[in-house]
């Protein structure tokens, strides 16, 4: 199997794998376990195709799009795309929420389902019980997570459906 290259963006302490070489649809899984089960610091990919990202199961990862924006903002070229861009401002018109729906301490946002549970467990062990949780949430949404917190401490526990990947992240941007 042909190796495939990628960049590694840390935002906020939670590393991105980015593919910018074309690739299909079919080929994402595939690149995205293989590129998670081998390097351990990764703990997302995403695929810039030109302007387009995408993550690796079509789910919504805020610090994924800033792993993105980071390597657009570089000089060169992407996928036989020029980019160079400058210092500048940007005026943006961003909805007051992002929220699809809420109900007790579940949150749905387009891309991504959340539980947030008070008490961050002293394990990394991943139950069958939390699994179940997790892939309940996917229903309707192509990820989900566990947003454990204590204070101001969160652990975020996502699992991606496409991918079937379960991951502790050290950060969260949704």
């Amino acid at each position: 199997m042909k190796l495939t290259p990628y960049r590694l963006i840390d935002t906020a302490g939670q590393v991105t794998a980015i593919i910018t070489d074309p690739t299909t649809l079919s080929q994402r899984v595939k690149l995205a376990q293989g590129i998670m089960t081998n390097n351990s610091l990764v703990e997302q990919v995403g695929y810039l195709d030109g302007a387009n990202f995408t993550m690796m199961g079509g789910e919504l990862s805020i610090n994924g799009l800033l792993a993105a924006a980071y390597l657009l903002n570089q000089c060169g070229q992407i996928n036989e795309y020029e980019f160079c861009t400058n210092q500048s401002n940007i005026k943006l018109t961003l909805p007051r929420s992002i929220i699809k729906k809420q109900s007790a301490n579940i949150i749905q946002l387009p891309g991504i389902t959340y539980s947030v549970e008070k008490g961050i467990p002293t394990t990394n062990t991943i139950s069958p019980q939390t699994k179940q949780v997790l892939q309940k949430l996917t229903l309707d949404s192509p990820a989900a997570g566990i947003i454990y917190y204590e204070g101001a401490r969160i652990k975020p526990l996502i699992y991606v459906q496409q991918t079937n990947s379960y991951k502790w992240e050290n950060a969260c941007g949704s």
